[in-house]
């Protein structure tokens, strides 16, 4: 199923809820965003070649050679 048809999948069923399960619903929903979070973080951590680029860029950033990295207004076009 696409993600735009779980959505509203979702949005009905919370629509349905009492506002004390609706509470329940976003304490869980919170619970697995940060889940995600954290899944996420703990995949760049366990690689050595992502940690090996993040230590040479902050050691760019010492030195100063901040020509060398894309500005965050290109980055945000491109996504």
């Amino acid at each position: 199923m696409q993600s735009a048809t779980l959505k509203k999948e979702a949005k009905k069923a919370i629509d349905k809820l009492s506002e004390e399960k609706v509470r329940v619903a976003i304490d869980f929903i919170d619970y697995l965003k940060e889940k995600e979070e954290m899944e996420a973080t703990l995949e760049i951590l366990s690689s050595r070649e992502l940690m090996a680029q993040i230590g040479e860029a902050e050691k760019d950033i010492k030195k100063g050679k901040l020509h060398e990295f894309v500005s965050w207004k290109k980055v945000k076009r491109n996504v």
